[in-house]
């Protein structure tokens, strides 16, 4: 165990984060415009077959109607290009290079928990292995298994039971609690989908920014027969992008990627904006992040099949949509 310390080593200033209103507009006017050029490209993808294949291309009204169509997907594909390589380098300042050391930081772990008594126990054990986390909190929403006892017996720092359901709910709380004393709050499930030694990769880029987010996209760290499939990893991707439009120069590839660090320092300006309790809560951490001008950036993490059942999207695709639907109305109104 790597001795306790009590404070960073680099003892730079407080940083201040705000949310810009002119880099908002900016982001706001790019995102609905390349959304409206993608509606555009569908609509003119569909009447440029009808025109080629049937006979409307010879009715007059048929062909003025597919010309708007086209007319309208250019205007709004050169507005979208427009904004994001002139109108943003001209109004959004960019992010400055930061390095601040952790090399005597306190790292505290944050373990969501539901109904996880077959994976929590060898989850707290693999984290408390790590030499660089000084303590583990386990975060128990509401289990009706034995998860916060086996959660106990492996060693876990504290075990807390929070009631309000939900993941939102068991992850703003997990934060909470591993903050506490901490100079890193590392987020993470305690269903051994994570790999715990992957808190080195977090805290070498945490040296240069606020949060680091995990992106489970990576295939070469990904095993075969996770939730991310043929259909979950390409729609997140897509809609990940979504959001890298709207924060333009953050690149983004998942959503819904549990595990992630941050600074403590940053996390109490941040931990006010959070409010989202169900499943959507990990886009609204990062998106609300992004507005206050903080500096997040993605990794690559190694993502395992869970032990036990899925309490979260899982392979369920009709509960994918809806959460996806849910994200879709964070992203369009940040």
């Amino acid at each position: 165990m790597v001795p306790q310390t009590t404070a960073v080593a680099n003892s730079s200033p407080r940083p201040i984060f705000t949310r810009d209103r002119r880099a908002e507009r900016v982001g706001r006017f790019t995102l609905w415009a390349l959304s409206l050029t993608l509606v555009g490209l569908g609509f003119a993808g569909v009447s440029s077959a009808l025109w080629l294949l049937t006979p409307l291309a010879q009715s007059s009204g048929f062909v003025a109607v597919h010309r708007a169509i086209l007319a309208a997907t250019f205007l709004t594909g050169g507005t979208a290009f427009f904004m994001l390589f002139c109108v943003h380098n001209w109004f959004v300042p960019p992010r400055n290079f930061l390095f601040s050391s952790l090399r005597h930081a306190r790292v505290h772990v944050g373990l969501t928990a539901y109904n996880d008594e077959e994976a929590v126990s060898a989850t707290v054990r693999e984290f408390k292995a790590c030499p660089e986390v000084h303590k583990v909190v386990v975060v128990d929403n509401n289990s009706r298994d034995g998860t916060a006892h086996a959660a106990a017996e492996a060693g876990a720092d504290e075990v807390i039971i929070e009631t309000i359901p939900g993941y939102g709910s068991c992850c703003m709380r997990a934060l909470a609690e591993a903050a506490k004393g901490a100079d890193v709050v590392i987020l993470c499930e305690g269903d051994m989908t994570f790999f715990a030694e992957d808190v080195k990769k977090f805290l070498s880029y945490l040296e240069n920014c606020d949060l680091v987010l995990g992106t489970r996209a990576t295939q070469e760290l990904r095993e075969t027969q996770t939730q991310m499939d043929w259909l979950l990893n390409p729609f997140n991707q897509i809609v990940a992008k979504l959001v890298q439009t709207r924060f333009w120069g953050t690149r983004l590839s998942d959503m819904g990627c549990t595990y992630r660090a941050m600074r403590v320092e940053s996390y109490e300006q941040l931990r006010k904006h959070l409010t989202i309790r169900g499943n959507h809560f990990s886009p609204h951490m990062f998106i609300e992040a992004l507005r206050l001008r903080m500096r997040v950036i993605e990794i690559p993490v190694v993502f395992r099949v869970r032990v036990g059942e899925s309490k979260g999207v899982g392979s369920d695709k009709i509960k994918a949509a809806r959460v996806a639907l849910k994200m879709l109305g964070l992203i369009y109104r940040s």
